[in-house]
């Protein structure tokens, strides 16, 4: 029975995951129709609201065309995608026909107001082109020919106390009477007709930009709104945060760029450590041995001493600004030089504390055989305590990987720089960070299995 126990727990579990999946996705088909619920009058409503919020308040056109329209909503019915199907019969003005009619004399005439203020010597502004046309076109709405049709609308319950109306570029032109057509035919005439000859206004910002705003609307999006499930609104959510900062413009690179250099910066801190620590645990030991290296275990228990002592992050920036800087070194060698300095101090206690534990009869053996303190040392004591110690210099090179990531205070492009790079451009907290802590995570278990491996196979040589 203990043989399938593992196979049973399994089981199980992947059981209840299949129930929560089940009853997740059983609960988002429900959720699937609007929860709100419209008279026509009540739909009428909020398809006014949406169309009298489009134009700009100081877009006088604008705001003259949107007076105009009036929506009777005739019949409600609802869809499956939360959709709410609007059939309406809708009454406007045709700004478009007017305004093709007399474009000329509309150009004619605001230029004339241009050069007539300019010459006078008095600053023309956008703001003062935009009062005169204003007034213009309120004239022409007030003149314009009735326009009328049939138009299906769709609200969106989008999870908010109203739905929102699909406002796509041909529903805004349609009640518009041709607003959005006149708006951009206005954005592209860079050129008009005074007294027979061409005037170029494409470098007149005040008067193009007067002329615009007076059509201006605000911000709408042709997209469908997205009216989605809890469940799916919140996956579309993720993907697009998802691709914003990871796919648009490949930022991955900046992790991936990150991570070998974070990786370099490990793997030749590693050795300056192992090298370091190795050379100071032996003059360390030789002088509790032997007594002999005093001013050298002076330096080496100084060194050990401060190292432990101080952050790994205020030794960086000492390390850099104080003391490498000023000389041009860069930043890259001070990281390595760091977090080799760091690593070689913690390296040199647990090779000495290996050393150490070996007992003293197995250098009296040594020594008996006529082998020298070196000698006896290399061939008889250093394995002993290497092995002993090796799972635990393992656990410090886990340890050094994840302090490398203080090196973005310094300025080096290491994996948390390009993170955070990434946070700088997207404004998104979460995803890069949490990537960060991902790939660390991923390099420690990859790291922590290789130790348990190695410390399986030093058990089985035991036996």
């Amino acid at each position: 029975m203990k043989k399938y126990r593992k196979l049973w727990v399994g089981l199980i579990i992947a059981a209840v995951c299949l129930v929560v999946l089940g009853v997740v996705i059983l609960v988002d088909q429900q959720s699937r129709q609007s929860s709100i619920k419209l008279t026509v009058p009540e739909a009428e409503a909020v398809v006014g609201e949406a169309v009298r919020s489009l134009p700009l308040k100081v877009a006088n056109g604008s705001v003259s065309v949107a007076d105009q329209v009036k929506v009777t909503v005739h019949e409600v019915t609802y869809g499956q995608e939360k959709d709410i199907i609007l059939q309406c019969t809708y009454e406007t003005v045709d700004i478009l026909s007017v305004y093709q009619r007399e474009k000329q004399a509309i150009f004619t005439g605001v230029y004339g107001y241009y050069l007539e203020r300019s010459q006078a010597g008095t600053m023309v502004s956008a703001t003062h082109i935009l009062a005169w046309m204003g007034q213009e076109m309120a004239d022409l709405v007030a003149e314009a020919p009735a326009l009328s049709g049939e138009i299906t609308l769709t609200l969106y319950d989008t999870g908010g106390d109203a739905p929102e109306l699909w406002l796509d570029d041909d529903t805004v032109n349609t009640l518009l009477g041709g607003l959005l057509t006149v708006r951009n035919d206005v954005n592209a005439t860079e050129t008009l007709t005074w007294e027979g000859e061409q005037i170029s206004i494409k470098n007149n910002n005040s008067l193009r930009r007067g002329i615009s705003d007076c059509f201006g609307l605000n911000n709408y999006s042709s997209d469908q709104p997205d009216a989605s499930t809890p469940l799916m609104r919140a996956w579309h959510s993720f993907a697009n945060d998802f691709y914003r900062n990871f796919i648009e413009e490949r930022r991955w690179t900046y992790l991936t760029k990150g991570l070998a250099t974070t990786l370099a910066i490990t793997g030749l801190a590693l050795l300056l450590g192992v090298v370091i620590g190795f050379v100071t645990a032996i003059i360390r030991t030789t002088h509790d041995k032997e007594g002999k290296l005093s001013f050298l275990n002076w330096l080496g228990t100084l060194y050990v001493t401060i190292i432990r002592g101080t952050p790994v992050m205020i030794q960086l920036l000492i390390i850099y600004f104080v003391l490498l800087l000023p000389i041009g070194i860069e930043k890259f060698p001070a990281a390595v030089l760091c977090f080799g300095l760091n690593s070689g101090a913690y390296v040199s206690e647990i090779i000495r504390g290996g050393i150490m534990a070996v007992d003293n009869g197995q250098m009296e053996a040594g020594r008996s055989l006529g082998f020298g303190y070196v000698p006896t040392m290399i061939h008889i004591v250093l394995p002993q305590a290497f092995k002993a110690v090796l799972p635990s210099l393992c656990n410090e090179f886990i340890a050094l990987l994840k302090e490398t990531s203080v090196a973005f205070y310094i300025g080096v492009a290491d994996l948390t720089q390009g993170g955070l790079k990434i946070r700088s451009i997207t404004y998104s907290n979460f995803l890069p960070l949490i990537a960060i802590a991902a790939i660390y995570l991923v390099l420690v278990l990859i790291l922590t299995r290789l130790v348990s491996l190695l410390e399986k196979r030093l058990r089985r040589s035991e036996r």
